[in-house]
């Protein structure tokens, strides 16, 4: 997208992020890991460095209409966000045990899961080997036996360690937002219904299409990859060691959060409600700031 067709905030966005990119190329470069190594610190820096890419990446978003299937990314790095923040708080058996579990619980239902399908919709196909019939308590006691304390526990849901670590309010938030586009959501299809209407009647007649509020989901996509970014560095940051420079430039960006309108998850325009001036949304904003001080 050419430079003078880009919105003022998304390029002072963009020059934010960009004026510590070489922090976080520096960040990217982990020290080499064996096999049997708990690799905590690597996955706090890929779930780090993906959400700072995808902040870079909504600034560059060639066509802004497209911004309604970037949504469901927000939801990936909520949970980074959440599970992480969790599991930092757990006792070092745990965290070990835990990441043991999960991630060869995963790749064994998910290999599991491949097997099933393209044995069955595309017979013939050569396939990585399943690790469904491999026993999970003898990967454990590898790691045991390469010296590391496991602490049996359970992965609690997402809202429970969202609950546990004062993120649920922001977890239910992205929820229901992401969940409007990657489940079956009856206000979302319709809601994409734009055309014209007939008020003596009382009807309208939709032509449907993803684009027809794409402002809207551009600046949700924009704002809240740079909010969960926000809540990454602050959750993160004394693992990661974050320099000076990372921390003063979010600053900036955070600063100038704290006295505009948020994108709502459920829009004036959606509920057919004109939207409120400026002025009364300032105003508004004042009242309820004096209300809270008394």
């Amino acid at each position: 997208m050419q430079e003078e067709n880009r919105p003022k905030f998304v390029i002072e966005t963009e020059r934010i992020y960009k004026s510590f990119e070489t922090e976080i190329n520096l960040i990217r470069q982990c020290a080499p890991s064996k096999k049997t190594d708990i690799q905590l610190k690597d996955v706090i820096v890929s779930a780090y460095v993906k959400a700072y890419d995808f902040v870079l990446y909504i600034c560059r978003l060639n066509d802004f209409k497209d911004a309604f299937f970037q949504i469901p990314m927000l939801r990936g790095i909520c949970e980074d966000l959440i599970t992480i923040t969790y599991l930092l708080k757990q006792s070092e058996g745990k965290q070990n045990y835990l990441l043991v579990l999960k991630r060869f619980e995963e790749l064994k239902k998910s290999t599991n899961a491949q097997y099933i399908f393209f044995n069955k919709y595309n017979v013939g196909q050569v396939l990585p080997p399943s690790i469904n019939q491999v026993d999970i308590e003898l990967i454990l006691e590898e790691y045991r036996k390469a010296g590391h304390l496991l602490e049996e526990t359970k992965f609690p849901t997402v809202f429970k360690m969202a609950k546990s670590v004062n993120l649920e309010d922001l977890y239910s938030f992205i929820y229901h937002a992401t969940s409007k586009s990657v489940h079956f959501d009856i206000f979302t299809l319709l809601s994409m219904g734009w055309g014209e209407i007939d008020t003596n009647n009382g009807t309208i007649k939709p032509n449907f299409s993803y684009q027809h509020d794409y402002h809207h989901y551009y600046t949700f996509s924009l704002f809240y990859s740079s909010y969960l970014f926000l809540q990454q560095t602050k959750n993160f940051n004394n693992y990661l060691i974050l320099s000076q420079k990372i921390s003063d430039a979010l600053i900036e960006i955070e600063t100038g959060y704290e006295n505009i309108d948020w994108p709502e998850l459920v829009t004036f325009k959606q509920m057919n409600i004109k939207p409120p001036s400026p002025l009364m949304r300032s105003m508004y904003r004042i009242i309820q700031k004096n209300e809270l001080e008394e």
